[in-house]
């Protein structure tokens, strides 16, 4: 069964939008073999697709195509990820960077509110 590259991609769930993986396409983040997709593009099971995501390529190979959205459990039955080891471990140094970035501007529970959160809770109030 063929699909449309960006049905699958969010019928996969490796985008949480078709509006994501449509813009994904147009920007040339998704290759489908060695050719950049278009999201009106087909893939069928056995294709190799490639994703750029922060920088790097991550490969997968499609081992099922779905006709109905899964589960995010279930949607990982969909491809196999193909990705050489070295590159697999930088995008997880990058994504835990990222991480412990985010996770270090959070304040305390309770804290006072800074200037940018009073001016929120005001639009929020109507004032």
């Amino acid at each position: 069964m063929k699909l449309r590259i960006d049905i699958w991609l969010h019928r996969a769930r490796i985008f949480k939008s078709r509006t994501q993986a449509t813009e994904a396409c147009k920007e040339g983040k998704i290759m489908i073999g060695e050719k950049f997709a278009d999201a009106h593009d087909t893939v069928d099971v056995g294709a190799t697709i490639k994703i750029r995501m922060k920088g790097l390529y991550r490969t997968y190979k499609i081992l099922e195509a779905a006709d109905i959205n899964l589960s995010k459990l279930e949607a990982p039955r969909m491809y196999q990820e193909i990705t050489d080891e070295a590159t697999a471990e930088k995008f997880r140094q990058i994504q835990e960077s990222n991480k412990l970035w985010r996770e270090s501007g959070k304040r305390e529970q309770g804290a006072r509110p800074t200037k940018r959160d009073r001016r929120d809770i005001d639009k929020l109030r109507g004032r």
